[in-house]
């Protein structure tokens, strides 16, 4: 919003009283003006200060208006007084709010709008008209409107800057157009329009403004204001006045006129009360003669324009185009020198990064090799002390070895000995088995006879039996013998002849004879006998020596074991020790 209450024409300068002062406020399409001028002011002096406030040279496009009852603009006419113009003023302070608004609309919008100041106001009153859905549009035609939009107002699109939901605020599309694709959510528009924005990369602000009212002036509707009037049957129809022509419209279509008449074939134009006439062609009928006055103007001053446009351009226009054309090109250059500073930057900051990056690398290489540095000092002295326990490893393994050797050359010997006797051992053991053999026979020779012997002692026994049978009868009879003659033959006499005298009488005595027979024959089989079992124990003896060499102790049984253990003899000496006890026991006798 500017306050302005200087930089006015002399004659509004003039010290005036207080209560004389007017405050006009200024709405343009991107900015808010207030100024303090005379009240006797005309709509020009108001309409030169906004144009010199702003820097607006193509002044005749545009004019003053305010808001109308049925919220259309009525338009000032610059020549008269602001308050003879029936403008409505604000009951609290009086001041008066007008427009500033395009007026009339040239035939080719980037070709005739020289000023860039000039094409942004166009740019944001067509974008109004748009979004307030007075001129219409396609839907497609819209998101493409809606990314050039985008472009002029954020630039080039950042993808790290204008993230999802940057739109989110932003009024880009009519409701008309939002209201046809209902199931189309907010975000699903902001990615169709992000796709195209995106596309613009490189446009400044003005080359996408110009874009834009490049699409637009395409529109059949763009740059046509629409009055409804009547024909002179009473149908309703529609007048539009665009910057070629003024035509005739169907009530029910403002895109396809029935009628139109380009400037150049008009005559004149004048209305009487609420008859709008124009020579040659028809009588158009108005109700309200307002509007029949801002048709009047409204086709005169396009019909101005129109005929200006054919004819030699001014001075001031030439003018202005040249400095136009000398500021494009110096934005040109100061464009290419900016694309080529941002070039150079860009350039200058990837080598940055690369050059970050190679440091960043070689730091961290720097640190990977103080790693393997500092790894491999820890690496050497374990090595350096492995080395010395390997050394006296080394050392131990150096006696070892010469132990070893010293064993092996003993071992040598052993094996060389070893050698020599598994030479002489089959030969020992053709021996062996030749005296093996010769044993065997032996044995099987004395198991014969130690059979015949056993066959002997078992009949000795038998005899011995029966012999003892008749000692027992002999010593019974014997016995009872005595007892009847004892008395008869019993003598005193010393101890030392008791034994003689007994075995005199016993000898005496009936049947000695035969009993001292039979004992010669019992001792002298005994003697035979222990002589036979002497030898015999003398024989199993030496075969035993014999053949304990030969025995394998790991083919030996747990019954041969327990066998060795016992001596094989013991049973024959105790047989023979009892039998020899006989004797004894009938010497006694």
């Amino acid at each position: 919003i500017y306050e302005i209450c200087c930089k006015m024409p002399l004659s509004l300068l003039k010290k005036k009283k207080r209560g004389k002062l007017l405050t006009v406020q200024i709405s343009t399409l991107d900015a808010e003006l207030n100024f303090s001028v005379d009240s006797s002011a005309k709509a020009k002096n108001v309409f030169d200060l906004i144009c010199h406030t702003i820097g607006l040279r193509e002044t005749w496009y545009f004019g003053l208006a305010y808001t109308g009852k049925n919220g259309s603009p009525v338009w000032l006419k610059l020549d008269k007084r602001i308050l003879d113009q029936n403008v409505p003023r604000s009951s609290e302070d009086g001041s008066v709010e007008l427009r500033f608004l395009a007026k009339f609309y040239p035939e080719v919008l980037d070709v005739e709008l020289i000023q860039e100041v000039t094409r942004h106001l166009f740019y944001l009153q067509f974008q109004q008209l748009i979004l307030s859905e007075e001129l219409t549009c396609s839907p497609e035609a819209a998101i493409l409107l809606a990314s050039f939009a985008v472009q002029a107002k954020f630039g080039d699109y950042d993808e790290e800057m204008h993230k999802p939901g940057f739109l989110a605020n932003e009024i880009l599309l009519p409701q008309q157009v939002r209201d046809q694709f209902q199931s189309v959510t907010g975000e699903m528009w902001e990615t169709q329009i992000t796709s195209w924005y995106a596309q613009h990369h490189g446009l400044t602000r003005d080359e996408a403004e110009l874009e834009y009212l490049k699409i637009v002036q395409e529109f059949e509707m763009s740059g046509v204001q629409y009055f409804k009037i009547k024909d002179g049957n009473g149908a309703d129809l529609w007048l539009g006045i665009d910057a070629k022509s003024v035509s005739m419209y169907p009530y029910n279509d403002q895109l396809h006129p029935t009628k139109s008449y380009q400037w150049s074939e008009l005559a004149d134009m004048s209305y009487y009360g609420n008859k709008f006439v124009i020579k040659q062609t028809t009588r158009p009928n108005n109700n309200d003669p307002e509007v029949n006055k801002l048709i009047l103007d409204l086709c005169r001053g396009n019909h101005d324009l129109f005929m200006q446009r054919r004819r030699v351009d001014t001075m001031e226009i030439q003018q202005m185009k040249e400095q136009a054309r000398e500021e494009k090109a110096r934005k040109q250059m100061e464009r290419t020198r900016l694309t080529k500073e941002k070039n150079l930057r860009l350039q200058v900051q990837n080598e940055k990064k690369e050059l970050e990056e190679k440091l960043a690398q070689f730091q961290e290489e720097n640190r990977s090799a103080a790693d393997t540095l500092r790894r491999s000092e820890e690496t050497a002295e374990l090595l350096g002390e492995k080395a010395k326990v390997a050394e006296e490893e080394a050392q131990l393994l150096r006696a070892k070895l010469n132990k070893s050797d010293q064993e092996i050359q003993s071992l040598k010997l052993e094996i060389g000995k070893l050698q020599e006797a598994n030479h002489q051992l089959p030969q020992k053991f053709l021996k062996y088995e030749q005296y093996v053999s010769q044993l065997n026979e032996q044995a099987q020779a004395r198991a014969g006879e130690l059979k015949n012997v056993r066959e002997e002692l078992y009949a000795t026994k038998a005899a011995l039996n029966d012999a003892n049978i008749k000692l027992n009868l002999l010593a019974n009879q014997h016995v009872m013998y005595a007892a009847s003659n004892g008395s008869a033959h019993s003598v005193k006499t010393d101890g030392s002849n008791v034994t003689d005298r007994n075995s005199n009488e016993f000898t005496s005595a009936p049947g000695n004879s035969d009993m001292q027979q039979l004992s010669q024959e019992i001792e002298k089989e005994r003697m035979e006998y222990h002589v036979k079992s002497r030898n015999i124990e003398q024989q199993l003896f030496n075969l035993r020596s014999e053949i304990e060499v030969l025995k394998v102790d790991e083919s030996m049984t747990g019954f041969d074991q327990k066998q060795d253990s016992n001596q094989p003899h013991t049973h024959e000496i105790s047989t023979f020790q009892g039998h020899k006890e006989t004797p004894q026991y009938y010497d006694g006798l």
